[in-house]
């Protein structure tokens, strides 16, 4: 550590696990220099989070993990929810290919696998030093606007270390925040549980359910998840003769599982109380200092958002800081952080409060009424309900008008370089500089780009376009220039009736435009409203 006690890192954070880490890795491939502290000397060796969305594996595509995790996760089966009869009470899954961010919409994956790619990420970065057995103890800032940290080594000596920006990830418990003195806001949701992950003896693997499953049982709520190879999780609602036992003995848990398992069948990995709660900050910044992941919000597991929604933290702040910190952006663009994460984050707590609630009735009759609603609400006969479907977009913040398609990720869709091979195919995110995007239906010509090069500039954006249809003149060389292998741009465009989309370097729709003069309207509001000048 000794080479940053002299100098003023860009960004220090607190806390080494998935969230923290790809924000360091995010940061890095900007060439930020970055400390990572963490009190921990090693990855946590056995499964906490459970599932990854599609936004999430676009992320790690980004960092460089995407091929490293193929062998640690498996496509998310079907969910159905079963009644009191034991019957469907709903059904959710993804849907048919090709899906709209390149990715299935959700995995179940092996934490420790995951943060062990992570971590081999950031340390082929140059500008990012990782600190391990590492405690920061303490957080101010100073008259330079800075943050000064307290950190104490494993050998007990506190070293002082100074940072334009303090990114506190470090946890439910997070000692940051309190420092802080930020509270989190109660979303009204608090239920114990226990989880349970299991290796299953493979031939025992059929005789098990082969999709996931919410027994909404009143007697014993539970959920049943498919995990990637021998990796089977249960979930059990706690009595309240139970509710307060920090272990469950192995006799007991063994109990629970004996409707799918005998002992001599599978091994338990793990097995944990929880109290299923939600959770959300209020202000996700102080000064220098911002918080991310479970430090800012926690919520239930039933739609298996937790991580994931870190994960959209580290990202949307990644390009925000790196503005800021490069100066081209101002510093208040740091507050549009907390703007568009907080009603998001609340949205999906919301949702999954509701799913919750379905689960965990302890009331037979009301659990009965239940079940007859659901099925009357779908004609009495259960339908499909695609996962993703249930994610909100931002709403607020950095948004051209706030109308949808803003705050959408843009779709991530197979291409090919104009011209090339169909065996060249790759996903656009592959071939795409990071940072805006500026995305055309069809190729523009020479004459419309000349009026936008400035604010092109200004935004460090790419042009991209999808076919090749210019009025007969040449693409310009300065536009990169794809044919997409499954059309799903071309109806994303006609969809949202537009010919043009200026995309977030998070991949977030900023604004869309109906033609060329709209385009250039939109550059010169995108322009005005981040705070950048252009000739």
């Amino acid at each position: 550590m000794s080479s940053f006690t002299n100098d003023i890192l860009d960004v220090a954070i607190v806390g080494f696990g998935p969230v923290g880490a790809s924000l360091a890795a995010l940061l890095g491939q900007r060439g930020r220099r970055v400390a990572v502290f963490d009190k921990s000397d090693q990855v946590y060796p056995l499964p906490r989070a459970f599932a990854l969305d599609h936004e999430a594996m676009r992320t790690f595509q980004q960092i460089g993990i995407a091929g490293a995790l193929a062998a640690h996760m498996t496509p998310y089966r079907p969910t159905l929810y079963q009644g009191c009869d034991g019957e469907p009470i709903q059904h959710f899954d993804m849907g048919p290919s090709p899906y709209p961010l390149g990715w299935a919409p959700s995995y179940t994956f092996n934490q420790p696998a995951l943060e062990a790619a992570l971590r081999q990420a950031v340390a082929a970065l140059p500008s990012v030093q990782v600190h391990l057995g590492h405690e920061v103890t303490d957080v101010q800032e100073d008259d330079r606007s800075c943050a000064v940290l307290a950190v104490r080594a494993p050998q007990g000596e506190v070293t002082q270390v100074h940072a334009r920006h303090v990114v506190a990830c470090d946890g439910g418990a997070s000692p940051t925040r309190k420092r802080l003195g930020l509270p989190l806001k109660s979303l009204d949701f608090d239920e114990p549980w226990i989880v349970v992950d299991m290796h299953v003896k493979e031939s025992k693997l059929a005789q098990l359910p082969a999709t996931n499953i919410q027994y909404c049982d009143p007697s014993r709520p539970c959920t049943y998840v498919v995990g990637p190879g021998t990796h089977r999780r249960w979930e059990f609602l706690l009595m309240p003769d139970e509710a307060e036992q920090r272990e469950m003995p192995h006799d007991a848990i063994w109990k629970l599982l004996a409707p799918w398992l005998a002992p001599d069948e599978a091994r338990i990995w793990r097995a944990a109380a929880y109290r299923f709660h939600a959770v959300v900050l209020e202000q996700w910044r102080k000064g220098p200092v911002l918080l991310a992941g479970d430090s800012a919000h926690q919520m239930p597991p039933f739609l298996a958002q937790g991580m994931c929604q870190g994960l959209r933290d580290a990202v949307n702040l990644a390009w925000k800081l790196d503005e800021v910190l490069e100066g081209r952006m101002p510093d208040s663009l740091l507050d549009s952080y907390g703007i568009e994460r907080g009603p998001q984050v609340e949205e999906v707590t919301a949702t999954v409060k509701r799913l919750g609630k379905i689960i965990c009735e302890r009331d037979p009759v009301r659990a009965a009424q239940r079940d007859h609603e659901l099925r009357a609400q779908q004609g009495h006969q259960v339908k499909v309900q695609l996962r993703q479907s249930l994610l909100p977009r931002i709403s607020r913040g950095l948004l051209d008008t706030g109308e949808t398609p803003e705050g959408m990720p843009f779709p991530q869709p197979i291409v090919r370089l104009l011209g090339a091979n169909a065996a060249d195919a790759q996903m656009m995110d592959d071939l795409a500089r990071p940072g805006f995007l500026l995305v055309l239906r069809d190729a523009p010509a020479a004459a419309h780009l000349q009026p936008w090069s400035g604010m092109l500039a200004a935004l460090r954006a790419q042009v991209i376009c999808i076919g090749n249809e210019t009025g007969g003149g040449a693409i310009p060389p300065d536009v990169l220039a794809l044919s997409e292998a499954d059309g799903l741009l071309a109806r994303w465009f006609e969809q949202h009736g537009c010919r043009a989309a200026l995309v977030r370097p998070d991949h977030i729709v900023y604004g869309v435009a109906a033609d060329a003069a709209d385009a250039q309207a939109l550059l010169q509001r995108a322009c005005a409203r981040l705070g950048v000048a252009f000739d």
